[in-house]
C-alpha cells in the first residue's frame, strides 16, 4: 500500500514538473500578444512587444526558479 502511495506521489510531482515548460511558453506568449495590442494600439511597433516579450520571460524563468526550488530539495 505504502508503495502504491509513492509512486502516486512521484507521478504527481512529474506532472506538476512538467507544467513548468509549458508555463514558460504560456508567459512569453501572453508577454507578446499583450506588447503587439499595445504596439496596435499606439503604432509604435515593435517596441511594446519586444518590451513585453522580455517581461514574458522573465515571469516565466521567476516561475521555472519557483518551481524547481520547490520540488529541488
Amino acid at each position: 500500500m505504502e508503495d502504491k502511495k509513492n509512486r502516486n506521489r512521484q507521478y504527481a510531482d512529474m506532472a506538476r514538473l512538467s507544467s513548468v515548460g509549458i508555463g514558460l511558453v504560456v508567459s512569453v506568449a501572453i508577454g507578446y500578444f499583450i506588447g503587439a495590442a499595445i504596439d496596435r494600439q499606439f503604432h509604435t511597433a515593435p517596441a511594446f512587444s519586444i518590451v513585453f516579450i522580455f517581461l514574458g520571460i522573465g515571469a516565466g524563468l521567476l516561475n521555472v526558479f519557483r518551481t524547481l526550488r520547490k520540488y529541488g530539495s
